[in-house]
């Protein structure tokens, strides 16, 4: 543990700082934050842990003999580097060319799609985790979480999982979102998993109504296809899996809409566009709301049992920084030992991650709800 090495790339953004405060707070490794320019390493860290941090300017996308070097030194690579939907799969494929573990806070569907082809000829020698941050990442390790609490060997005839996230996104972040509303260049529509496959639905028919305490209240939702559900699905053998989700800031949730109709996801410079607009309206919506982000999950058993849980959280940032904190210590103290392409919720122990996230304090759910933090309810079907 004193020895080991853990390089970000991308490490002096907000999701990057908090990765390194939560592994420099909870391990004895050395961290060193990667950066396309030259920064300071905050006075807090540097006060505090000057022996074990450091800093080195680097370009992904231009320096890729450097990133293959830095590789071959560090024993965990964390890349908090966007947007998602440019950077690909390029770090990840170093990552197995060096047999460097890798956590990535992004890798959305054409990654994952693209690293599973590539598997089939070339496995990797190590755990290459993507998708860890909160929608993909904790929005598939929770309901796990659930199903693995509950099921009790128990046959799930649906699952219902519906998020809600508002902040101040940066543009790394609205690249994606906007992205992400094309289903990542393979636009499926609104649609739902069931007997194997999507099923798809009118607008008309995809939404949903949400209910959770303050700071969210109610909201509405749409369905969405969601590829970590789908595979979360498929390996508990679920016949039915619905994902509802929405942007819950006002100013936000109109950009949203907008880039939705008329379909700016679908070239780059609409992407831009509506991902520069999200930017100042999110930032506006935060002037007078709290960052805030919430799951809930329900489950029907075969045997009509109902089972839920709910979590909340403040700080998107912050939140997405630990996530990755938690599963980069996982890497290097051996509780992750699996080689080849994982999701979040295939590479963690549901039950030890949630503990660990638990213990970390970012959870809200105190103050939200008068429970405890998973809140899961068992509850009986009605007659």
């Amino acid at each position: 543990m004193n020895n080991q090495h853990i390089v970000i790339l991308g490490g002096f953004g907000r999701v990057g700082i908090e990765a390194a405060r939560y592994l420099l707070n909870n391990t004895q490794c050395r961290v060193t934050l990667a950066s396309r320019q030259q920064h300071l390493i905050p006075s807090e860290l540097k006060s505090r842990f000057s022996e074990r941090v450091a800093r080195i300017q680097l370009d992904v996308v231009k320096e890729t003999q450097s990133l293959k070097s830095i590789c071959d030194t560090a024993d965990v690579l964390i890349s908090c580097i966007g947007p998602s939907g440019i950077i690909g799969d390029r770090v990840a494929k170093i990552c197995k060319q060096t047999a460097t573990p890798l956590v990535d806070a992004g890798g959305y569907d054409p990654v994952i799609k693209s690293l599973d082809k590539d598997e089939l000829k070339n496995p990797s020698p190590v755990p290459i985790i993507i998708n860890v941050g909160l929608l993909p990442g904790l929005s598939g390790a929770f309901p796990k979480y659930i199903l693995d609490a509950t099921a009790k060997g128990r046959k799930v005839s649906q699952l219902d999982v519906q998020y809600v996230g508002r902040d101040a996104w940066s543009y790394n972040s609205a690249w994606d979102i906007i992205y992400g509303l094309g289903d990542f260049g393979d636009e499926k529509g609104f649609c739902y998993f069931e007997d194997n496959d999507l099923v798809k639905v009118s607008m008309f028919k995809a939404g949903n109504k949400a209910e959770f305490p303050e700071p969210i209240g109610k909201v509405s939702t749409m369905l969405l296809h969601a590829e970590e559900i789908v595979r979360l699905a498929r390996s508990f053998e679920i016949r039915t899996a619905k994902v509802f989700g929405a942007n819950i800031g006002p100013r936000a949730t109109f950009i949203c809409v907008l880039a939705k109709l008329f379909r700016l996801y679908n070239t780059p410079s609409g992407i831009d566009r509506a991902a520069r607009w999200l930017v100042k309206a999110s930032k506006k919506d935060m002037r007078k709301l709290k960052a805030a982000y919430a799951i809930q999950v329900d489950v029907e058993y075969e045997s009509g049992e109902l089972a839920q849980g709910k979590m909340a959280l403040a700080d998107t940032y912050e939140a997405t920084g630990t996530v990755i904190g938690i599963t980069a210590k996982n890497v290097i103290e051996g509780e992750i030992t699996a080689n080849g392409v994982f999701m979040l919720h295939e590479a963690v122990k549901s039950e030890r991650f949630m503990q660990q996230l638990e213990q970390s304090g970012i959870l809200t759910l105190n103050s939200l709800f008068e429970d405890d933090p998973a809140q899961l309810q068992p509850v009986e079907a009605n007659p």
